[in-house]
C-alpha cells in the first residue's frame, strides 16, 4: 500500500493542486497560529529564566523578602546557618538611560569578589585592561559608577569602554562609567541584553537605598538535602523572607503569566480548529470523486482497514506539508509580535522583556504533531465512512449533498444535546473549577458546525429562483449542502472568534474609559521616567515632593507609595496613599457603599481598601480581614471596601501612608497628584513643572495625558489578538475557495449545459461570486450570533475567573461594521479564482451521458 499511497499523493499534487494547496494552507495557518503563541509563551518564561540564571548561576536556593526588601543584616545571618557553603548578595534596580528614550538598564549590584562568578573580560576575550582579574577589580572599585555591560548593548547604543552614561533612578541622576564589556550570554544564552553589573555598594548608594538587599543566593554543602535546607533557613530567618529554589521561582513566574498565556493559547487553537474543517471538506469531496477507485481496490481484495489507512495516510502527508509551511509562518508572526508581548510583560507583569526568540526542538515537534494530528482528525469521519462501505455501495452512484440534507435535522439535535450537556456540567461542577468557563466556549465551537446545515436549509431553502442571479446562487448552497456547510461553518467559527474578541475588547475599553474618568481625578500627575520599570526604587526625593505641593495654584496633593508584598502565598501590590479628603476630589470608586466613608476609615482607622481581583481570588469582602506579611510578621487590616481596578490582575490593597510607614517602615513617595485651584489650567501647570525641573528625570502628565496613555497601553496589550483574528479569517476564506472549487469540479456537466443553453462566461462568473457572497453573508450572520454568546462567556465567566475584573458589555458598532465589510470582501476575494475556473468550462464538456 505504501507505493500506492506515494502514487496517489503524487497524483493529487499534480491534478488537484488548487484543492490540495487550500487544505495545506488552512492547516499551515492553524499551525502558525498555535506555534507563534507557544513560541512567545515559551520565550516569555525563558526571558525570566535567563535573567535568573545569569545572576543566580548555579545557586541552590535564593532568599528573597516577603516585604519589598530585606535588611543587609540578613546576609551574615544566612552565612551562619549550618549547611550553607557560600552565599552572595544581590541588589537589582532598573534605571532609565537619559540620552536613549525608552532604554532601560537592568542593573545588578553584586559583590564582585564573591566567588569570581562573572567573566570580567572585554568583547574580544582579553582582560579588561591587561591586568589580572583581582587587580582589575581593585581598580574598578576605585572608580565611582563603574559598570560592565554586554557587547551587544554597547554596539546598539554606541558605547565603548571608558564612556560615561547618565541614568536616572527615580528623581535622581547618576553617571555610570563603562568599565568592561562582558558577554553574559557565553555562560547563559538567554541572559538579558540590557543587563549591567556593578558593585553592590555603589548600586545602593548611587541608584537605590543603603542597607537593603533584594536577594541572597546560596549554595548548600555537598550531601545536604536542599528541601530540608530551605525549611531550616525559613525557620532561622523568620516570616519576613521566603526561600525558593530556581525551579520555584520559575513556577511563580509561570503562575503570574498563566492567565495571559492560557487565553492566547485558547484563541490560537480556534484557527487550528478552522483548519481542521478545511481538511474535512477537502478529504470528503475528494473521496466522493474517488469512490469508484476504492470500490475497485475492494473488489480485487483490498480490505476495509487498508482503504482506511490509505486515506488517512494521504491526510497525514497533507498535514505534514501544512505543518512544514506553518512553522516558518509562525516564527515570522512571533517575530512581528515580539515587541507587543514584551511590552505587556514589562508594563503589566513587570517581568523581563523578550529580546530574541529561541525555537526549542520540542516545540517544532509539537507543531508537526499538531499539523499531522489536526489533518488526521479532519479526515477521520469521511475516511471511516468510506472504509465502512461495501464494494457495491462504492461502485454505485453516491450523492454527498443528499446525505448532508438528510442529516441536517439530526446534527441540529446533536448540537442542542451538546449545549444542554455543557450547561448542565457548568451548572453542577463548572463554577467550582477555574477552567469551567472554557467548557461553555468549547460547546460553541462544537455545536456551531452541527447547526450550520439546518441553518442553511432554513435560510436558503425557500428562496424563489427566477434566473441565474443572486437568488439562484443562494439556493445552490442548499443544493450543494455537503460542501457549502463546511465553508459556512469554517467562516462562521472564524467570525465567532472575531466578533467575540472584538466585543470583549470593546467592552473592556469602554469600561476602562469609565473607570479612568472616575479614578484619575487630579489635574496633574508627577512621577519619574523609571517608574514604569523600577517600581519601588523609582521614588521622588522629599524635597521635590514638598516643592510640588507649594507650587502656585496647587490646592492639595495626593501622594502614592507603591511596592509588592505577600498576602499568604499570593504576591499583591501595596499602595500607601496620603490625601486631603476635605479639600480634594480624591476618590477610589468602591463597588458597594460610600467611597468617601471608606477612605475616611482608611485614613482614620488604619483600614484597607482592596481591589476587585484580590477580593475575587482571595474570597474577601468588606468587613473581612486582609493578612499581609510585614517585617515583623503577619499584619491584619479590616477591609473597608472593594474598589474596581484594571491595572494589575494580582490584586492591590490601599492603606494610609501613616499605616504603611508604621507596618513596613518609612519610605519615599513614588507619585504625586496635584489638585489645582478652580480656573488653573492643568496643561499649563504641567508645562510649567517640566520647564522648572528640566534637568530632572520627571514624567509630568495632565489628567488627559494619563487617560490617553492608559488607553494606548491597553491597545498595545491586546494588539496580539489581531494576529490571531486575521489568521482565523484567512483560514476561513480558504474554506470558501475550497468549497467553490469543489463545486466547479462537481458541476462541470451542469455548467456546460448552461453554456450550451446560451449562458455566457460572465453569468457563470457572477453565479460563483454570488455563492461566495451568500456563504460569506450566512457565515457572518451565524458567526455574529455565536460571537455574541462567546463574548458573554468571556466577559461574565472566563474573565472574572482568571483576571477578576468586572466588565460592562458594550457594542463597538464602528469596529463591528468595519469587520463585517472586511469579511464580505474576503469572501468575495476568495470566490474570484473558483469563479474564473467555473466560467471557463466550455459547452463541449456536455456529452451524451449527461443528456
Amino acid at each position: 500500500m505504501i507505493p500506492y499511497l506515494r502514487r496517489t499523493v503524487s497524483s493529487r499534487l499534480k491534478h488537484g493542486r488548487s484543492l490540495t494547496l487550500l487544505a495545506v494552507l488552512g492547516v499551515a495557518l492553524g499551525v502558525a497560529s498555535v506555534f507563534s503563541i507557544q513560541l512567545l509563551n515559551r520565550n516569555a518564561l525563558g526571558a525570566f529564566s535567563g535573567s535568573v540564571q545569569s545572576l543566580s548561576g548555579d545557586a541552590d536556593l535564593s532568599v528573597t523578602g516577603r516585604t519589598p526588601a530585606i535588611p543587609e543584616t540578613f546576609y551574615p545571618r544566612i552565612l551562619t546557618v549550618p549547611g550553607v557553603r557560600e552565599a552572595w548578595p544581590l541588589y537589582r534596580i532598573d534605571v532609565a538611560v537619559e540620552d536613549h528614550p525608552g532604554l532601560f538598564l537592568e542593573v545588578a549590584g553584586l559583590d564582585l569578589f564573591a566567588a569570581g562568578r562573572l567573566p570580567l573580560v572585554s568583547g574580544d576575550g582579553s582582560d579588561t585592561d591587561g591586568t589580572t582579574d583581582t587587580e582589575a577589580l581593585a581598580g574598578f572599585l576605585a572608580r565611582p559608577g563603574w559598570v560592565a555591560v554586554s557587547p551587544a548593548l554597547a554596539a546598539e547604543a554606541g558605547w565603548s569602554v571608558g564612556d560615561t552614561v547618565r541614568v536616572s533612578s527615580g528623581s535622581r541622576l547618576a553617571d555610570l562609567h563603562i568599565g568592561a564589556l562582558v558577554d553574559f550570554r557565553r555562560h547563559t544564552p538567554l541572559a538579558p541584553r540590557k543587563l549591567a553589573v556593578m558593585d553592590i555598594a555603589q548600586a545602593q548608594s548611587l541608584l537605590g537605598r543603603r542597607g537593603e538587599l533584594h536577594q541572597v543566593d546560596l549554595k548548600v554543602d555537598e550531601g545536604e538535602d536542599v528541601e530540608a535546607m530551605r525549611r531550616r533557613l525559613e525557620a532561622a530567618l523568620g516570616p519576613a523572607v521566603q526561600v525558593l529554589s530556581p525551579e520555584q521561582r520559575e513556577q511563580n513566574a509561570a503562575g503570574l503569566l498563566s492567565a495571559f498565556r492560557l487565553n492566547l493559547t485558547a484563541l490560537s487553537l480556534i484557527s487550528l480548529f478552522v483548519g481542521v474543517f478545511l481538511v474535512y471538506g477537502s478529504v470528503r469531496a475528494t473521496l466522493v470523486r474517488r469512490r469508484a477507485e476504492f470500490g475497485l481496490i475492494r473488489s480485487i481484495g483490498g480490505t476495509r482497514g487498508q482503504v482506511l489507512w490509505l486515506i488517512l495516510g494521504e491526510a497525514g502527508v497533507l498535514g505534514l506539508f501544512g505543518a512544514l509551511l506553518g512553522i516558518p509562518l509562525g516564527l515570522l508572526a512571533a517575530r512581528l509580535n515580539m515587541g507587543v508581548v514584551s511590552g505587556t510583560l514589562t508594563n503589566i507583569y513587570l517581568l523581563q522583556e523578550i529580546e530574541r526568540l529561541q525555537v526549542p526542538a520540542d516545540l517544532v515537534l509539537l507543531a508537526l504533531l499538531i499539523g499531522v494530528g489536526g489533518a488526521l482528525i479532519g479526515a477521520l469521519q469521511p475516511s471511516l465512512d468510506m472504509a465502512r462501505r461495501d464494494t457495491r455501495a462504492l461502485l454505485a452512484a453516491y450523492t454527498l449533498h443528499r446525505q448532508a440534507g438528510r442529516m441536517a435535522p439530526r446534527m441540529a439535535l446533536a448540537a442542542l444535546a451538546v449545549a444542554a450537556a455543557a450547561l448542565a456540567f457548568y451548572g453542577l461542577y463548572g463554577r467550582t473549577v477555574r477552567w469551567g468557563g472554557f467548557s461553555l466556549g468549547l460547546v460553541i465551537l462544537v455545536a456551531f458546525p452541527l447547526l450550520t446545515p439546518l441553518a442553511i436549509r432554513l435560510a436558503c431553502g425557500r428562496i424563489r429562483v427566477t434566473g441565474l442571479g443572486l437568488a439562484y446562487s443562494a439556493r445552490n448552497l442548499v443544493l450543494r449542502l455537503g460542501t457549502s456547510a463546511v465553508a459556512v461553518a469554517a467562516l462562521g467559527i472564524a467570525v465567532c472568534m472575531l466578533v467575540g474578541v472584538t466585543l470583549l475588547i470593546g467592552s473592556f475599553r469602554a469600561t476602562l474609559e469609565t473607570w479612568i474618568a472616575g479614578y484619575v481625578r487630579a489635574d496633574v500627575y508627577v512621577t519619574t521616567k523609571s517608574w514604569a520599570r523600577a517600581g519601588r526604587e523609582a521614588f521622588l526625593t522629599p524635597d521635590l515632593v514638598g516643592e510640588l505641593a507649594d507650587l502656585p495654584g496647587v490646592r492639595s496633593t495626593a501622594l502614592l507609595r507603591r511596592f509588592p508584598a505577600m498576602s499568604g502565598e499570593r504576591t499583591i501590590v501595596m499602595s500607601g496613599i496620603s490625601f486631603d479628603l476635605e479639600n480634594s476630589d480624591y476618590v477610589l470608586p468602591v463597588k458597594r457603599g460610600d467611597s468617601r466613608e471608606a477612605l475616611r476609615r482608611v485614613r482614620d482607622e488604619g483600614a484597607a481598601i482592596i481591589t476587585e481581583p484580590l477580593a475575587l481570588k482571595a474570597g474577601l469582602g468588606p468587613g473581612d480581614m486582609l493578612a499581609v506579611t510585614g517585617p515583623q510578621g503577619e499584619e491584619r487590616f479590616t477591609i473597608a471596601g472593594v474598589s474596581r481596578d484594571y491595572s494589575t490582575e494580582s490584586g492591590m490593597a490601599y492603606l494610609s501612608m501613616e499605616t504603611v510607614d508604621r507596618v513596613f517602615g518609612p519610605g519615599q513617595v513614588h507619585s504625586v497628584g496635584l489638585y489645582l485651584e478652580p480656573g488653573v489650567d492643568g496643561e499649563t501647570t504641567a508645562d510649567h513643572i517640566r520647564t522648572r525641573y528640566e534637568g530632572l528625570p520627571l514624567d509630568v502628565r495632565s489628567s488627559r495625558d494619563i487617560r490617553r496613555g492608559v488607553l494606548d497601553l491597553f491597545d498595545q496589550t491586546f494588539a496580539v489578538t489581531r494576529l490571531l483574528q486575521v489568521m482565523a479569517l484567512l483560514t476561513a476564506a480558504c474554506g470558501i475557495s475550497l468549497s467553490l472549487l469543489v463545486q466547479a469540479r462537481e458541476r462541470i456537466s451542469e455548467l456546460a449545459l448552461y453554456r450550451s443553453l446560451g449562458a455566457d462566461r460572465g453569468q457563470i462568473f457572477r453565479l460563483f461570486l454570488g455563492e461566495g457572497l451568500a456563504a460569506g453573508l450566512l457565515g457572518t450572520v451565524l458567526g455574529a450570533a455565536g460571537g455574541t454568546v462567546l463574548a458573554l462567556v468571556l466577559i461574565h465567566v472566563i474573565n472574572p475567573a482568571y483576571f477578576g475584573w468586572t466588565i460592562k458589555p458594550h457594542w463597538p458598532w464602528p469596529a463591528l461594521l468595519q469587520q463585517a465589510a472586511l469579511i464580505m470582501a474576503a469572501a468575495l476575494a476568495a470566490s474570484i479564482y473558483p469563479a474564473l475556473r467555473g466560467s471557463r468550462v466550455p459547452a463541449q464538456e456536455l456529452n451524451r451521458e449527461d443528456l
